[in-house]
């Protein structure tokens, strides 16, 4: 319980500031994993009928096969109904020194100060958002999938903004790129030919 109330302190913090603005998951995230949901369950089902049906002289190699496959199962279930309820929080908080974005496989929001921040470009390939950040002294990357993210472009343009106002310089010639001036980013180099 101590744990869940940190993480609605702390998420109450960052949708509480003046200047914040929440971007939504979309909704064929909820319902993708709610699907999911209901089809393993479907099969697990599907399963028990079938050991249940071919019981017999090596009931037991199939009941403990059977268990492992339940236990695995549950798993699953666990992990999709964590997905499914993490999808109802915001993908991506903006305020203005800072972004948070929640990973759907952990429990809270991942912020990341604007101050930080190196340099911002597309993933080339993708629909990510390649962010490099320094910390403790070294420059680490970090991707935020926009597929998954409602009002992405909107995000974008606010994005820019403040990262403009945090020092970071439009990249020329590069859509959705920033980098500080006195950075030079290896990542966003034209790459070996292919």
């Amino acid at each position: 319980m101590i744990a869940a109330d940190a993480i609605l302190r702390y998420d109450e913090r960052l949708t509480h500031s003046p200047m914040t603005e929440a971007f939504p998951f979309r909704p064929w995230v909820r319902s993708t994993s709610r699907r999911a949901l209901l089809w393993g369950i479907a099969v697990v089902v599907a399963i028990g009928g079938i050991v249940w049906w071919l019981e017999g002289g090596e009931r037991e190699r199939w009941a403990r096969a059977f268990g492992v496959l339940l236990a695995y199962s549950l798993l699953f279930w666990v992990t999709l109904i964590k997905i499914w309820w993490t999808a109802t929080r915001p993908a991506v908080l903006l305020d203005d020194d800072a972004f948070a974005f929640q990973p759907l496989h952990t429990f809270r929001p991942r912020r990341i100060p604007f101050a930080t921040v190196l340099a911002c470009n597309p993933r080339p390939g993708t629909e990510a958002l390649r962010f490099v950040i320094e910390k403790r002294g070294t420059a680490r990357e970090l991707f935020l999938n926009l597929a998954v993210v409602k009002g992405q472009h909107r995000f974008l343009e606010l994005l820019g903004e403040r990262l403009e106002a945090a020092g970071l310089q439009k990249v020329p010639g590069k859509e959705n790129s920033w980098r500080r001036p006195e950075w030079e980013d290896p990542g966003m180099a034209a790459g070996p030919p292919v």
